[in-house]
């Protein structure tokens, strides 16, 4: 039998379930600052994908029939098509969170198939949206009990200014952004040295620009020595959000971002976990120009580091399962689970006609909390008889009052990891 495809997998119901809570908190968050819903197709043409997509992602996309089509690699692309032939109120700011494909090596907390959550804003140059967004970043970090993230913090426009100090020729500057990229990956040492092969005689200048550990007021005196603009823009996000920090290493892979970019990082060992920046120039390549920006959140690495804090799993939402002790009482169980239901209450009732010895280890094996046993006595009083499977406590009550007790238990249950859990 064959493996699901390289970087590809299954999901089981009891990681779905830390998987779907995940979401719509996220989800929930978007809508809290007003972000729209807006769905794409995972397929796009290839040449639309290609045409911002950079020679590195180029080689990661899925192709499908030929050259014709291929399958997406971000949720920012189909954004920029679609907003660029849509007259919609600006800004105009959406939302999606949604599969996505890219044919890479994988790797922990990265997959080739894998969920982004994005919110993007388009029609407004202000750097208020850059502010709304990493005050978002942050909303989203606490909500799963990341209080202190670190969030980063670099303009493109610096990035420029330093490049043409050096005199770095369009070739070089692509190169050395692509190397630049890799210092959280393979180390200060490393860099330098390839950056010596690539300019010689420059990298140290470089290096020492890109590596400095000043305060934000420092950074930013130093950058609006090369850009104003660039600069300036910081100045405006870091007054409004003190949390974060200006880092002159960060570049950013994708080629399309032209303003401040930005990475929040959660663990030492998993790397960014949110990620965006200002992309003002991608839209007019789709037809209707329009200023630009966004963020996204890494679900996958999230989620990873949620399951390693927490690793105890959510077998079943099922909060009562109802046996009966003889074949024939079974459809006084299915009137008793639809009470349940109609109350809200997630229950199940035997479906393979087991025993009750059975029914009882099926229960235990799902971790459901409560059992209902129902017998002949239980069946002629109309009553049932309710046993906490973690106390061991029981007590023959009323339909009525085992409603209550449940709805009392939910009420009280953690729902997830973190603060959801």
């Amino acid at each position: 039998m064959k493996l699901t495809p390289k970087g590809m997998r299954d999901i089981s119901p009891e990681d779905m379930y830390l998987r779907k809570e995940v979401i719509a908190t996220i989800e929930s968050i978007f809508r809290l600052y007003g972000f729209r819903p807006l769905e794409t197709p995972a397929l796009e043409y290839l040449s639309t994908l290609k045409t911002k997509a950079g020679d590195e992602v180029t080689n990661q996309i899925f192709v499908i029939d030929g050259n014709e089509y291929g399958l997406r690699f971000d949720l920012t692309v189909p954004l920029a098509r679609y907003a660029s032939a849509t007259d919609a109120p600006k800004p105009f700011k959406r939302y999606a969170i949604d599969r996505v494909w890219r044919k890479e090596e994988p790797q922990r907390g990265r997959f080739r198939e894998f969920y982004q959550a994005d919110v993007d804003i388009v029609g407004s140059s202000s750097m208020r949206c850059e502010i709304e967004l990493l005050t978002l970043a942050k909303s989203v970090c606490a909500a799963f009990g990341f209080d202190s993230p670190r969030v980063l913090l670099n303009n493109r426009k610096i990035l420029d200014a330093i490049s043409n100090q050096l005199n770095l020729t369009p070739f070089e500057k692509d190169r050395v952004f692509r190397i630049l990229d890799k210092l959280d990956k393979i180390g200060q040492a490393e860099v330098q040295k390839l950056l010596e092969q690539e300019i010689p005689n420059r990298s140290s200048k470089l290096m020492e620009f890109m590596t400095f550990s000043g305060s934000n007021q420092e950074k930013l005196a130093l950058a609006t020595d090369l850009s104003k603009e660039g600069a300036d823009e910081l100045r405006t996000i870091v007054e409004s959000c003190p949390f974060v920090e200006i880092d002159f290493s960060l570049v950013r892979g994708l080629g399309y971002y032209t303003g401040p970019i930005y990475e929040v990082k959660l663990s030492s060992g998993m790397g960014t976990v949110l990620a965006g920046g200002r992309y003002d120039e991608l839209l007019g390549v789709y037809g209707q120009s329009a200023a630009a920006v966004g963020i996204s959140v890494g679900v996958e690495r999230l989620i990873t580091l949620l399951g390693e804090q927490n690793p105890t799993k959510k077998k079943s939402e099922t909060v009562v399962f109802v046996a009966s002790l003889k074949p024939e009482l079974y459809g006084y169980a299915t009137s008793v689970c639809a009470q349940f239901r109609s109350a809200g209450i997630c229950a199940e009732s035997d479906l393979n006609e087991r025993s009750f010895r059975k029914q009882f280890d099926y229960t235990n094996a799902l971790s459901i909390p409560y059992l209902v046993i129902l017998g002949e006595k239980e069946v002629s009083q109309k009553m049932l008889t309710l046993k906490n499977l973690t106390s061991g406590k029981e007590e023959l009550v009323s339909i009525e009052t085992a409603i209550n007790a449940l709805r009392a238990f939910v009420a009280k249950e953690p729902v997830s990891n973190s603060k959801l859990m």
